[in-house]
């Protein structure tokens, strides 16, 4: 019987953390569409953050990522309109090289990782 708990139990964290692993794969994957996209030159991609979630993002400061995100001059033909936050972000840091400089970009998505919504 207590074995019986022991591989259920194993058997559930084994399933969150695949879940985990899954949702981090998708954002990468996201995030590298993302900039294979709009990017106005090639990017070197050195790093990810782990995929997080927030809730202290507000709606002015989410609509000026927004605005910004259309003005960077490191991406294109980019157009959030449309896209509204729910009550938890999801996002991850991008990590990447542009001549000898070490930059970043986070990148905020739905709750259901199906989209990018905004970045800074």
């Amino acid at each position: 019987m207590i074995r019986s708990r022991a591989y259920i139990i194993l058997g559930i964290l084994a399933l969150l953390l695949f879940t985990a692993c899954g949702q981090q794969y998708q954002a990468k994957n996201l995030v590298k569409d993302f900039v294979k996209e709009h990017a106005v030159e090639e990017l070197n991609i050195t790093d990810f953050t782990d995929l997080d979630s927030t809730r202290v993002i507000s709606d002015s400061l989410f609509q000026a990522m927004q605005q910004n995100a259309a003005q960077d001059p490191l991406f294109k033909n980019v157009d959030f309109s449309g896209k509204t936050p729910s009550s938890t972000l999801l996002y991850i840091r991008m990590r990447y090289q542009k001549d000898t400089l070490e930059l970043s970009k986070t990148f905020y998505f739905d709750k259901d990782l199906s989209a990018i919504i905004a970045f800074k």
